[in-house]
């Protein structure tokens, strides 16, 4: 960290999702790089190991298998769609044939348990079907609505207002299951319920705060009536009137903040 020398010259396959991270920002051509460089050593062995020492050009003792991982699959698709390269192709068409030769059994997919001799284990990843197949599939599916670039869409009306579905942009969770981020808009709740549930996390807040630190609370109700704080909440304990709000609809809801600290579980607060 300090010196900037390489204290492990090992190269490990979780790290193979990055050329596909560097094609979404535009840095293409490093991104060809990095990813042809990973493509050499899953042709050494039909796969990626877990961990592979790069001067010594082989695997790693005890980390020599191949669980059928996604990710540079991943980064062939994403480099795909923005070079349209055919050397893409064959990476997928060389693991296809890779995983139907060398993991297929009578019940599924085997993971590799090691590349140098085409051992199995007895089991099979989850990753393999909810992934690695998936981003195998959208590799060669151009047409595909997930690779949509925003010239189709839904026009969808809602009792809440109009919104746009299908549209593209679709994010991958942690085992690549899409999300349309629009329907986010579309899936929100009415505002007034929204105000509601503001409230009453406001209110259980104020009584944990109250519960684990006893304090005096002096009242600012007067002659004038009851003076509000910058969140809109009464302090003389009258629930806030909230017809309206001017908020973005994605933003986050604004709240008081007095927790400063944390540490261990404890919380320090503005008035301690």
């Amino acid at each position: 960290m300090y010196k900037g020398t390489v204290s492990m010259p090992v190269f490990q396959s979780l790290e193979a999702y990055w050329p596909g991270l560097q094609s979404l920002i535009g840095d293409v051509d490093n991104a060809m790089r990095t990813f042809l460089n990973y493509y050499t050593v899953w042709k050494q062995f039909g796969g990626l190991p877990e961990f592979y020492n790069i001067p010594q050009g082989y695997t790693v003792d005890k980390r020599e298998g191949y669980p059928l991982r996604p990710e540079l699959i991943e980064s062939a698709m994403y480099l795909y769609r923005a070079t349209r390269d055919p050397i893409l192709l064959e990476l997928g068409r060389d693991a296809v044939e890779s995983i139907e030769k060398i993991s297929k059994v009578d019940c599924g997919f085997a993971t590799i348990k090691d590349l140098r001799d085409h051992r199995l284990d007895n089991r099979m990843e989850s990753f393999f079907l909810a992934e690695t197949v998936k981003y195998l599939y959208l590799l060669f599916d151009p047409d595909n609505f997930i690779h949509n670039d925003g010239s189709d869409f839904d026009a969808v009306i809602t009792p809440y207002g109009e919104c746009i579905l299908n549209a593209g942009g679709y994010i991958f969770n942690t085992e690549a299951h899409p999300i349309d981020p629009a329907a986010l808009h579309c899936c929100r709740k009415r505002k007034e319920e929204q105000w509601e549930v503001e409230d009453l996390m406001r209110e259980f807040y104020s009584l944990q705060k109250n519960k684990k630190f006893p304090l005096k609370q002096t009242s600012d109700c007067g002659e004038g009536g009851c003076v509000k704080d910058p969140t809109g909440a009464s302090l003389g304990g009258k629930k806030r009137n909230s017809k309206k709000s001017s908020r973005s609809l994605l933003s986050c809801p604004s709240q008081s903040f007095n927790s400063k600290l944390a540490v261990l579980g404890q919380v320090f607060l503005d008035n301690t």
